[in-house]
């Protein structure tokens, strides 16, 4: 999963600089996108399915969505996207996109889940 994780974040990051693995740190400034992959299994044919969660978070007094939009957005261009290197090859695609309420109303958030498909060379 280690290469996965690499590619993932060396391509996430080409679209925005704020990407972090599970947690952002507390110094974070808004936006930033927090990543995860819950879990993975065989998809009984040699290859193996992956779930990648991607949050993205930001805060402002206004009640404007614009920027969590606009950067979920170009996040989504990971969407039928295959990443390779020497030993992997992935595609991601968009499963589900999700408005997320936050008790703190001056933070925005939204979800997107993927299915990712993972072919180990």
């Amino acid at each position: 999963m280690i290469e996965v994780r690499t590619a993932l974040s060396t391509y996430l990051k080409s679209l925005h600089s704020k990407i972090y693995f599970q947690v952002a740190p507390e110094n974070a400034t808004f936006p930033y996108i927090v990543y995860d992959i819950p879990n993975s299994f065989s998809d009984g044919e040699g290859g193996e399915v992956i779930t990648l969660d991607i949050d993205g978070w930001d805060m402002n007094n206004t009640g404007d969505t614009t920027v969590i939009e606009t950067l979920m957005q170009t996040i989504n261009s990971l969407d039928k996207k295959v990443l390779t290197t020497d030993n992997i090859s992935v595609v991601f695609y968009l499963e589900n996109k999700m408005a997320l309420i936050d008790d703190d109303k001056r933070i925005k958030r939204r979800k997107y889940t993927y299915s990712g498909r993972l072919i180990r060379r």
